[in-house]
Parts: C-alpha cells; sequence; structure tokens
C-alpha cells in the first residue's frame, strides 16, 4: 500500500505539473491582442482581391488593346517646347458616358466627330496639320473657333412633353454625357443638337414636331430632312460602351488595389502574431493532452482510485457544510426578522393599551360631567316647578 501511495504522490506531483503548464499556456494566449477569426477573414479577403485584381486587370488590358487601334492618336511636337496640354484629345475621350444603356443612342448621335481632335485654339491646330507628323487623317475642333449648337429649352420642354403622352422619355444628348468645362464648346458642337429616345414613335413624333435630330436607344436616327437610318447594328461601334466598360473596370481596379494595400498592411501586422498564437495553441493542446493522461493513469491506480473516492466524499462533505452554512445563515436571518416582528408586536400592544386606558379615562371623565349636569338640570326644573304656587300667594 505505502509503494501504490508513493507512486500515486509522483502521479499527484505530475498532474499538478501538467496542470500549471496548461493554466499558463492559457493565460499566456488570452493575453494576447490577437483575434484568429479576424486574421483568416484577412487572409480570405486578401486572396479574394488578388483574384479580382488580377481578372480586372485582364479586362483593362483586353479592353484597352480593343480600342488602341481606333482610339489611337500620335503626333509629334510641331514645335520644340510644345506644350502637349494644348491637345485635349479625341472627343471619345473627354466624355463620360453617365448610363451605359444610353451608349449606342450617343455614338449614333455623335458619329464621326467622336473620333475628331480637340485642341484650345486653331492656330494649335494648324501646328499639328503642317508639322505634327500625323500617322492618320484628322478632323480637328479648335475651342476658339468652333460653333456650338444646342436644342432650345422650349423645343427640349415639347418632346419630354410628346414622349410622356407616348410612355416614352425624352432627353437631350448632351445632358447624358460628363466632361469638363474647359472642352464644352467642342461637345456642345457634337451631342448638342440631337435628342436621345427611348421609343420610335415618339423619336419619330418629337423630329415631326420640333425639327430636330433624334436617336433611339437601338441607333435609329430621325432627321429634321426627312431620313430615316437604321437596320442592322452589326454596322454600328460600340467605342463609347467599352470605354464605359474600361471606365468601370479601372475604377473597380483602383478601389480593389487600394483595399488590398489596407488589407496587407493589416495581414502583414497580424501574421507574425498569429505565429506566436498558432504555436502557443499547440502547445496548449499537447498541454492538455498529457494532464488528460496523467489523470486518466491516477485515476487507474488502486490509491488513484481511493484517493478519488476521498476527494469526492470530502466534496460531498465541503458542500453539506457550505448548504449547513447556508442554512443557519438563514435559520438566524428568519430568527432575527422573528425578534423584530415580536418586539414589535408588543410594541404594538403596549400603546393600545394605553390608548384604551386613555379613553376609560376620558369615558369615565365625560360620565361625570354628564351626571354633575343632570343634577343642576333637576335643581333649576325643580324651582321653576315651585314658582307659579308662589306667585299666586303673594296676590
Amino acid at each position: 500500500m505505502r509503494t501504490a501511495e508513493k507512486s500515486s504522490e509522483k502521479l499527484s506531483e505530475k498532474k499538478a505539473l501538467a496542470k500549471q503548464k496548461v493554466d499558463s499556456l492559457k493565460t499566456q494566449i488570452d493575453s494576447m491582442d490577437y483575434s484568429n477569426d479576424e486574421f483568416v477573414a484577412l487572409d480570405s479577403e486578401r486572396d479574394n482581391l488578388k483574384s479580382s485584381i488580377n481578372s480586372l486587370q485582364q479586362a483593362v488590358d483586353t479592353l484597352t488593346a480593343q480600342l488602341q487601334g481606333r482610339l489611337a492618336f500620335e503626333y509629334s511636337d510641331p514645335v520644340r517646347g510644345f506644350d502637349r496640354t494644348k491637345v485635349k484629345g479625341l472627343v471619345a475621350r473627354l466624355v463620360i458616358v453617365k448610363d451605359p444603356k444610353f451608349a449606342t443612342s450617343l455614338e449614333v448621335a455623335a458619329g464621326g466627330k467622336l473620333y475628331q481632335v480637340v485642341v484650345d485654339e486653331a492656330i494649335t491646330g494648324k501646328a499639328l496639320l503642317n508639322a505634327g507628323q500625323l500617322r492618320r487623317r484628322v478632323t480637328i475642333i479648335p475651342l476658339d473657333k468652333i460653333q456650338s449648337r444646342g436644342v432650345t429649352d422650349r423645343a427640349c420642354q415639347e418632346a419630354r412633353s410628346i414622349a410622356e403622352k407616348l410612355g416614352s422619355k425624352a432627353y437631350p444628348a448632351i445632358e447624358l454625357v460628363g466632361f469638363d468645362e474647359e472642352v464644352r464648346n467642342a461637345i456642345e458642337y457634337v451631342f448638342g443638337a440631337t435628342i436621345v429616345v427611348d421609343g420610335m414613335n415618339a423619336a419619330n413624333r418629337i423630329c415631326d414636331m420640333t425639327q430636330t435630330r433624334t436617336v433611339t436607344l437601338e441607333g435609329d436616327v430621325y432627321d429634321p430632312s426627312g431620313t430615316i437610318s437604321g437596320g442592322s447594328k452589326n454596322n454600328l461601334g460600340s467605342t463609347l460602351e467599352k470605354l464605359t466598360e474600361l471606365r468601370v473596370s479601372k475604377e473597380q481596379l483602383d478601389s480593389a488595389v487600394s483595399r488590398l494595400a489596407i488589407v496587407e498592411a493589416n495581414w502583414q501586422s497580424l501574421k507574425s502574431q498569429a505565429k506566436k498564437f498558432e504555436e502557443a495553441s499547440n502547445q496548449y493542446e499537447v498541454a492538455v493532452a498529457e494532464l488528460e493522461a496523467v489523470e486518466k493513469h491516477l485515476s487507474q491506480t488502486t490509491y488513484g482510485m481511493l484517493k478519488e473516492k476521498q476527494q469526492a466524499m470530502q466534496k460531498e462533505i465541503d458542500e453539506a457544510l457550505e448548504e449547513h452554512k447556508i442554512m443557519e445563515q438563514e435559520r438566524e436571518h428568519k430568527l432575527k426578522l422573528y425578534n423584530e416582528l415580536k418586539s414589535r408586536e408588543i410594541e404594538l400592544t403596549q400603546s393600545r393599551e394605553e390608548k384604551l386606558k386613555g379613553s376609560e379615562m376620558e369615558i369615565k371623565k365625560a360620565k361625570e360631567v354628564a351626571t354633575k349636569a343632570a343634577k343642576k338640570f333637576r335643581e333649576v326644573s325643580t324651582i321653576f316647578s315651585l314658582q307659579p304656587n308662589f306667585l299666586h300667594c303673594k296676590n
């Protein structure tokens, strides 16, 4: 039995050391300013952003390549020190389509003017044509010379009224594109004289009633001269549509790149902590497993089983003593309450008796007063009853 006790004591010491190690590692993990869920979420978002950036970059590259041929405008400086800000660029690159559904109608409305080059002054345009070594034939729009055109307010109001009656909507084309104010003259020259309508019947009626060129969303054109253009869409360009896609893709790409920079910084910050957290968690799991193994071994020894039974019994005793302590406190509390109520009852009884005695004294005094009053009343009554006879004898 002595041998079993020594063996069990060694196991108990081993258990205490294992428990201490588990508690220490648990405290270490709890004290770490680290959220594994946050790190996992950042890691997932980081992977998704990288994948999204790759897809968006491919889309940007593809659209750029598709537009490069039709929107290329290359020139050499016509004079040394030429200020390239004087050349604003192609009309197509100077406008932003506010809603992609209008891209086809706006491209038809612009026609060939979409590929014309906007410059600040006529002298700049002449310099480009003479010494700019242009690789292809171009039309130049000088902002200081071009005469902008526009639909009158009256025509716009009439167009909207006609469209509304026919269940459609009409928009001045110039209102459907965004642009810098410095190139307004050029953009009004290209889009200002056209109305975009989302229905054929309304477009035809508006053209006839306002004598204004109208274009449908599908690209059909109604001209005040009487001509109507339409039919197959295969010959319609998709420049503005692709430019819109390119702009949206670039915006999404820039947003994703900016977000990735933030996520990457947070991820790198948590990465070192994640490693420490993982190491501590692994050590904790091993320590818990060792503690469970020691406890299991200890519980299977004869002394250990007896010790465990003793501990269980001691636990029951402690719980019973604790319960007894609570019951004793409850008994004392109720006894105190009983004594307080008893004392209060005595006080109330004494008070009641004192009040009764006072009432009895007052009643006794009242009776005495009443007796005296009755006696005096009888005496007075006797005197008055004898008075008539007395008066008669005198007469």
